[in-house]
């Protein structure tokens, strides 16, 4: 009886270790965004491995699955496609919002739920209840950045700056410029500028003559970099300010001429939390030095997935969208989490400034 149960108990654990939990990464390697997205990938690999280590998912190991979706909202559509047919129960992505919309309508329509470590625009989880984030929401980092504007840097009035080709950058600059208008500042201009044919001195020009004490430039690295390494030459005085779409590696792109620069971040390696402290100590003796709060996000996608999925018991998609919406009071990296009734994190956001060639930590501001 005894040898039987045995070779039961041998059978299952062959079976499980045959039939593992695939859970796809889906962003950029290539193309635009592929320069900071790749930090993805090493981050979901991390987390795999951490998971791995530690039992897997309901005892079977997670295999991680990684697409590229070539900087596009058409890869990130075909990415998910491709994901779908290699079994993938669940997928966490994109970075860029547009990419992650174009990735939620295929995975919504095929009832498997996704977390985006990095999407901030609102309308990624409006697709639908299988779509979660573990960022804030442009809505909050837009309240957030204008309180601090007014509350901490004094600016009474503003300069906007927007990528027409990115739905992150037009997202960002509407609620920035409703909160700060909310709060007794003027925006005195707001322009778009196309990202692939920049003309940055004509727009400084203009920036100059109406002495803002603020320039919001809610973009990329590389038109952040095109317009803030310019304001001086055209005696632009206002303080410099962007989201969550650069950090430290503005310093790559124009040297010293960052420094001062404020910005939205997810996470700070200096936030002191144990958790937050034992993944900053780990994650480096693993993988090396943590350059962006990318990684931190995919950590808390991949444990917050985990953590669904042994909470329903199963990885089947509906009882696993079921558990993310009961999550309460997640203790993630990036902070406590509790999803909304529109999937989205109930969370803190921080302030940072880029400062002799790194990045100072000013202050947490809580929703």
């Amino acid at each position: 009886m005894l040898s039987i149960l045995a070779l039961a108990v041998f059978a299952s654990s062959e079976a499980s270790a045959a039939n593992p939990v695939r859970i796809a990464m889906i962003t950029a390697k290539t193309g635009e965004a592929g320069p900071t997205n790749s930090l993805s990938f090493e981050a979901a690999r991390y987390s795999v491995n951490v998971i791995n280590g530690d039992r897997g998912i309901l005892g079977r190991p997670v295999e991680l699955l990684e697409y590229d979706n070539q900087s596009t909202p058409e890869g990130s559509a075909e990415a998910a496609r491709q994901a779908l047919a290699d079994g993938a129960v669940a997928v966490v992505g994109c970075n860029w919002s547009s990419h992650s919309l174009a990735m939620a309508e295929v995975l919504q329509k095929a009832r498997i739920p996704m977390i985006t470590h990095m999407s901030t625009n609102p309308a990624v989880t409006w697709t639908g209840d299988y779509i979660f984030r573990a960022c804030f929401t442009d809505e909050l980092q837009g309240a957030g950045l204008a309180h601090f504007a007014g509350d901490k840097l004094r600016a009474k009035t503003a300069v906007i700056l927007v990528d027409r080709g990115r739905t992150y950058s037009k997202g960002l600059a509407k609620s920035f410029a409703e909160s700060f208008e909310a709060e007794g500042g003027a925006v005195l201009w707001t322009a778009e500028y196309d990202s692939g044919n920049l003309n940055p001195d004509m727009y400084l020009e203009n920036v100059s003559q109406l002495d803002p004490d603020l320039l919001f430039v809610p973009g990329g690295y590389a038109d952040v970099a095109a317009f803030f390494g310019r304001t001086a030459r055209h005696n632009v005085r206002a303080a410099r300010m962007s989201g969550d779409g650069i950090s430290v590696k503005l310093y790559s792109y124009i040297g010293e001429l960052a420094d001062g620069v404020y910005f939205s971040g997810h996470w700070n390696r200096w936030v002191n939390t144990r958790l937050s402290r034992e993944f900053v100590r780990e994650y480096e003796k693993e993988s090396g030095k943590i350059r962006e709060n990318t990684q931190a996000l995919v950590y808390d996608s991949f444990m917050l997935l985990r953590e669904a999925m042994e909470w329903a018991g199963t990885t089947d998609g509906p009882e696993v969208r079921d558990a993310l919406f009961r999550i309460s009071g997640f203790e993630g990296v990036t902070g406590e989490i509790t999803f909304d009734r529109n999937g989205d994190p109930i969370k803190p956001l921080t302030i940072n400034q880029l400062r002799y060639g790194g990045l100072l930590y000013l202050e947490q501001v809580h929703p």
